[in-house]
């Protein structure tokens, strides 16, 4: 009994060394913590100052935001829309110069070849293709009343 009484009292001490040596350490991790959050707390404490600033710059970027989205979307269906009008004339140009190619290569060839034609003669074909070079020129150089309306219907939006 006396054997276990020791060995109990030296477990007891053992013990007792560890705990002062746990809490010896817990002791400087705490002052550590503590130092630290000293070191954050100014830091912390000047951003959260500067959050009310922050918050109305934040909202002026928001209203910016949404009146260029309201104004790109009241303004791109009439960029559409100008492009759809300039690619159809395009269209309607390209069309006429194939078509005035056409015309002048066939007027070039009856002037030519005037025995394959029945009774076409030269001054006819020269007259033809003048006529189609015209309404080239026409067609890329004057605008109808209705396209320089429109045009400038767009230009004021």
């Amino acid at each position: 009994m006396a054997l276990l009484l020791g060995l109990l009292t030296i477990v007891g001490i053992v013990f007792g060394v560890y705990l002062i040596i746990v809490l010896a350490r817990l002791a400087g991790t705490m002052k550590k913590v503590n130092k630290l959050v000293g070191d954050v707390d100014e830091p912390v404490s000047k951003t959260v100052g500067q959050l009310p600033d922050l918050i109305k710059k934040l909202d002026g970027v928001t209203a910016d935001v949404a009146v260029l989205t309201q104004s790109a979307k009241e303004s791109v269906p009439a960029v559409l829309n100008d492009v759809q009008t300039m690619t159809g004339t395009v269209r309607g140009g390209v069309e006429a110069v194939g078509g005035a190619a056409k015309s002048v290569g066939d007027s070039v060839s009856s002037f030519f070849h005037p025995a394959k034609q029945a009774g076409g003669g030269g001054l006819g074909a020269i007259v033809d293709v003048i006529g189609q070079i015209m309404s080239v020129v026409t067609l890329f150089t004057g605008r109808s009343k209705s396209q320089k309306k429109a045009r400038s219907r767009s230009k004021r939006r």
